[in-house]
């Protein structure tokens, strides 16, 4: 017998025995430093075998979903006076795929949506230190990657100024090059110019509300993640970057409700959290991760940003009454985005993302004073890659519901394989499926 496959045929019996339960979201916290036995296994499912695009059983969530009203109307005779439009994007990470040749045309099919706002976001998934070699995610992977950009491939995604103005940088990956490499990161963004909230090389900086103001509403943001892979924060310095278990039920909140409270107190408006939560290569959060969601919105979180799951999950708008004024309240919650710039070895799944367009309206309603999401505009991507071997010749974000468009119609602008072709169809139904209720007037790219 050969023994050297035993592993092998273990992994096909298990998967096979446990396909059914695993086709659906399973209530794990997905954090790489405390998964058991049972968990990595669901995980190498969902990586090697097929992403999870069904959600909890007997839970309701799809239909609790289907359900969501996304038109932010309101019927109090709120008058806007001012507002603050943010466009947000989501995960940015290293590929071996994008290089300064090939990504001319990288943000060409989707510029005129994602720069046409007051401040443009994404989440810098990794340092950026020239003190660490380049990193990416492998072909393979083996164990959690360390990761690391370039500064040239920087000043692409950033687009020369024009682009992405503001960066969420608390994630899985902010510690991969250690103390050294985060506090590089931020020196960079720094002296480029980049406001980023998320991670800190003191506790005053911690500490210190990130506020941005546009057309007299100030809005601050908050950054948190649930994971640190498995690198551990040094002693005395957890204001390194704000790590609390999000993914875990009945999570204690509380650290994110100072920071609530202290944005609040230092005059701002609006609070948006950008959050590194739910579980990658899963179409829906579970169930006590929305209660989470609901828990954060309730203590003055005007709009939530997530990311992390590797490709696009829905969106809601939660409402609830604030228990000082009495006064109806709308929460968005964006529960992922989906990655923006990555690899996508793991699959098609993972090149559809999702850009999201948010209006914060500061005006009032029956002679009061009132700060509101006014309304929201999402707009599907697909990360295109043109590879020939080993190279690629062609990076860019294009607008997946005019490629689709495109593709049905016989005139794609760029070269798509018959395969891709199958697949982009797939991922245009799948976008439907778990966007539909926010893609009501949605601007094709």
């Amino acid at each position: 017998m050969d023994y050297a496959k035993l592993p092998k045929i273990f992994y096909i019996m298990y998967f096979w025995t446990h396909y059914l339960k695993f086709r659906h979201s399973q209530p794990f916290e997905g954090d790489a430093a405390n998964m058991d036995f049972k968990e990595t296994m669901y995980w190498c499912f969902k990586y090697f075998v097929t992403y999870i695009e069904k959600a909890e059983r007997g839970k309701g969530i799809e239909a609790f979903f289907d359900k969501q009203d996304l038109s932010f109307a309101y019927t109090d005779g709120f008058v806007e006076k001012s507002s603050f439009t943010i466009s947000a994007g989501g995960d940015l990470l290293p590929t071996e795929h994008l290089s300064v040749d090939n990504s001319s045309h990288l943000w060409d099919d989707v510029r005129d949506f994602y720069y046409d706002a007051d401040l443009v976001t994404a989440n810098l998934e990794s340092p950026v230190t020239d003190a660490a070699p380049i990193k990416y995610v492998g072909k393979i992977l083996s164990g959690t990657p360390n990761l690391n950009n370039s500064r040239e491939i920087f000043n692409r995604l950033v687009d020369g100024g024009k682009g992405i103005g503001f960066f969420s940088t608390a994630n899985n990956h902010t510690l991969d090059q250690g103390e050294a490499g985060l506090v590089s990161t931020l020196n960079f963004l720094d002296a480029k110019g980049y406001p980023h909230v998320g991670s800190a090389r003191s506790p005053v900086e911690r500490d210190r509300p990130v506020i941005v103001e546009r057309n007299g509403v100030k809005v601050a943001f908050l950054s948190w993640t649930f994971s640190l892979n498995k690198s551990i924060i040094p002693d005395g310095k957890d204001y390194l970057v704000n790590h609390v278990r999000l993914n875990q039920a009945d999570v204690d909140i509380s650290r994110i409700q100072r920071q609530v409270k202290d944005a609040k107190a230092a005059g701002a408006d609006a609070v948006v959290a950008c959050l590194h939560w739910t579980l990658e290569y899963e179409s829906y959060p579970t169930e006590h991760l929305i209660k989470t969601g609901h828990r954060l919105i309730e203590s003055g979180i005007d709009a939530i940003i997530g990311n992390h799951a590797h490709t696009v999950q829905p969106i809601e708008c939660h409402r609830y009454q604030d228990e000082e004024t009495g006064e109806e309240r709308k929460g968005l919650i964006i529960y992922a985005l989906g990655d923006l710039i990555s690899s996508n070895h793991t699959g098609f799944n993972s090149k559809l993302g999702n850009l999201a367009k948010i209006r914060v309206s500061k005006g009032e309603a029956g002679g009061k004073a009132s700060v509101r999401i006014t309304s929201l505009e999402i707009l599907p991507i697909y990360i295109y890659h043109d590879t020939q071997g080993e190279s690629c010749r062609d990076f860019r974000i294009l607008g997946l519901r005019k490629l689709a468009g495109d593709l049905r119609s016989g005139r794609p602008t760029v070269n798509i394989p018959e395969r891709e072709g199958k697949e982009i169809e797939r991922l245009d139904r799948l976008a439907k499926k778990l966007l539909g209720p926010a893609l009501e007037g949605e601007r094709q790219a």
